[in-house]
Formats: structure tokens, C-alpha cells, sequence
């Protein structure tokens, strides 16, 4: 009997140890999504700049414009909730990491960094109502595309007020969306994403485990 419970316990660990592996390889395709970012970024940009040079002689290229330009707008911000969604899932593993190497599962916490958030209490304080902002080698690509956001905003609404006249609904139009998506992505979406990972940390501070 008491064999049996010991091999139980063998094969438990080696399991876990097994899916400590597999969220540390996930967590490093999560730093591997960098041409993903690229492949929106890049397109969205160049995409723009294509916009500005077109004939606004011709009555339809001013609807082209602002279409596309519009479709910019929300291009960019398709790519950083996406940054925000991959820093949201880093941070779920990061989260279920801790918990595998605290006393309650592997009791391995004395090999951990010291700065490392060892229990589910100090994650509830250190995510109590706070935005949920993605990794630093992530974030930069987050922080791009709300830059590129408000350069497009400013860019597209000063051309149209420099070079064209009584487009004044498009200009309208573009800087409505463009500002509703930087909210978005700055403030909104970050919120949302800590919301989420606060309750997941309040829910192990609850089962009081580790």
C-alpha cells in the first residue's frame, strides 16, 4: 500500500514537472510572436503612406482615402489588443508557473529569483485594480502600434485641413475612430485584461493552496 502511494506520488510529480515544461516552452513562443506584430504593423503603415499619395482631382480617391484610412486605423488596433491578449496569456502562465514552484507543488522556490511572486497573495497585490500591460519585449510592439494609431490620426486629419477643402466629415469621421481607438487600446482593453487576471489571482488566494 504504502508503495503504491509513493509510485503515485513518482508519477504526479513527473507530471507536473512535465506541464512545467510545457508553460515554460509557451512561454517562450509568446516572446517568439515578433513577426506576427511585424507582419501587421509594417502593411498598416505602408498601407497609409500608399493613401497619401493618391489624386484627389479625382472625386473618388477622397472616399478611397478615408475608407482606408479608417481601415488603418483599425487595423492597428486589431494589433494591439492582440499584444495585450499575448501579455494577458504570458502572464496566465506566469501565474500557473508560480503556483507549480511553490511548497504546495514542486518546492522549488529557494532556485527562484527572489523578485519572483512566490505566493497567490502577493499576486492579488500586486494586480489589485491594475491595467494588465503586456511583458517589456512585447509591450514595445503595444506601445508602437498606439503610436502608429495617433500618427495616423494626426497625419491623415492635418493633410485633409492643409490640402483639401470641405472635408470636413471626413475629418470628422477619422478623428472620432482614431481617438476611440487609442482609448482603447491605452486604457480600455488593458482594464479589461486586468480584470481577468486579478479574478484568476483572487480565486487562488481564496483555495488558500499556496
Amino acid at each position: 500500500m504504502h508503495e503504491s502511494k509513493s509510485m503515485l506520488k513518482d508519477c504526479q510529480r513527473k507530471a507536473v514537472e512535465n506541464m512545467h515544461k510545457t508553460f515554460l516552452e509557451a512561454l517562450r513562443h509568446r516572446e517568439q510572436e515578433i513577426i506576427r506584430f511585424l507582419a501587421i504593423l509594417a502593411p498598416s503603415l505602408g498601407g497609409f503612406i500608399w493613401l497619401l499619395t493618391l489624386d484627389f482631382s479625382k472625386g473618388e480617391n477622397s472616399l478611397v482615402f478615408t475608407i482606408g484610412t479608417l481601415g488603418v486605423l483599425l487595423f492597428l488596433l486589431l494589433g494591439a489588443i492582440y499584444s495585450l491578449a499575448l501579455g494577458y496569456n504570458f502572464r496566465y502562465v506566469t501565474l500557473q508557473l508560480a503556483k507549480m514552484e511553490s511548497d504546495f507543488c514542486l518546492n522549488i522556490k529557494e532556485y527562484i529569483l527572489e523578485s519572483w511572486l512566490r505566493t497567490s497573495n502577493k499576486w492579488v497585490e500586486k494586480y489589485k485594480k491594475k491595467r494588465c500591460s503586456p511583458p517589456e519585449i512585447i509591450k514595445v510592439f503595444w506601445l508602437s502600434f498606439i503610436i502608429a494609431k495617433i500618427f495616423v490620426l494626426l497625419t491623415a486629419v492635418i493633410f485633409l485641413i492643409i490640402n483639401q477643402k470641405n472635408m470636413w466629415i471626413q475629418i470628422l469621421s477619422i478623428s472620432v475612430l482614431g481617438i476611440v481607438c487609442v482609448i482603447v487600446a491605452w486604457w480600455f482593453a488593458p482594464s479589461h485584461y486586468g480584470k481577468k487576471l486579478y479574478k484568476m489571482c483572487e480565486e487562488e488566494k481564496k483555495a488558500n493552496k499556496w
